[in-house]
């Protein structure tokens, strides 16, 4: 896990198959996020599928178009509730349909373009009214997507990667994901991880653990703060929620 990786840097530069994940509060992070990564893809000549809500996918448009990226032929706009209906039976993805109405368009678009960049809030739609379970069995999907076609993905979630109710189910995002970007500065985040530590715990108890942390890292790649964050949820979670208000506290101050 690169740790030193840059979430601007990861979003210009993605993998061919990486499926990546943003968690956030602030809109315009999310924005900024999907500004860099459809932008830097149309820029290289590559094709892009924006799956939103109306409100996000007009404030990407714009942004898009302010840098002059958009109106783009290469870029496919589909809304992400009408997108989700074709494929949703009694409540669940179901493949056959996911498949022809996603990976179709991805075939379709690949035969013109040499790459392609999808981001998607569907799975965020299914999160918000309670449907974990087929946020993540969509995940899953997209994943095994992955696995017969060429293209990178950009997820994304409204939630507080902070916040020690989210944290069960920030869990089961992170093992369907290549890439975690939880917040703007991730050596603010590290920083303040570490200091919070300290100051919750002994200091020299508090390094030993982030150490220990360190060496249990989860295979998504994120911040080395972030890591340590989960692993203490894991292993210690009242010590995880006094270490988390801290965190809180010194990155709204």
């Amino acid at each position: 896990m690169d740790t030193t990786l840059d979430w601007p840097e990861l979003l210009r530069h993605p993998g061919a198959h990486d499926h990546m994940v943003q968690v956030y509060k602030d809109p315009a992070f999310l924005v900024d996020a999907v500004t860099q990564y459809i932008g830097a893809g149309l820029a290289r000549g590559e094709a892009a599928i924006i799956i939103a809500r109306p409100e996000n996918r007009e404030r990407f448009l714009r942004a898009l178009e302010a840098e002059g990226a958009y109106p783009s032929p290469a870029v496919k706009l589909l809304d992400a509730q009408t997108t989700l209906a074709r494929f949703l039976v009694d409540g669940m993805p179901e493949w056959t349909a996911f498949h022809a109405t996603l990976g179709g368009t991805i075939a379709e678009m690949r035969l013109q373009y040499p790459a392609v960049r999808a981001y998607g809030e569907m799975v965020d739609i299914l999160w918000q009214r309670g449907d974990k379970a087929a946020a993540l069995r969509l995940e899953e999907f997209w994943n095994e997507i992955a696995r017969l076609q060429t293209f990178s993905l950009l997820c994304a979630y409204a939630i507080d990667p902070l916040h020690g109710d989210t944290y069960a189910g920030l869990e089961s995002i992170c093992r369907c994901h290549t890439h975690l970007i939880p917040a703007r500065d991730y050596e603010e985040l590290n920083a303040a991880v570490v200091e919070a530590s300290c100051k919750v715990l002994d200091p020299r108890l508090a390094q030993m653990l982030l150490t220990l942390a360190a060496s249990h890292r989860p295979h998504t790649a994120m911040p080395l703060g972030q890591a340590a964050l989960l692993w203490l949820r894991q292993n210690m979670p009242r010590t995880a929620d006094r270490v988390l208000g801290e965190v809180r506290a010194q990155l709204s101050a």
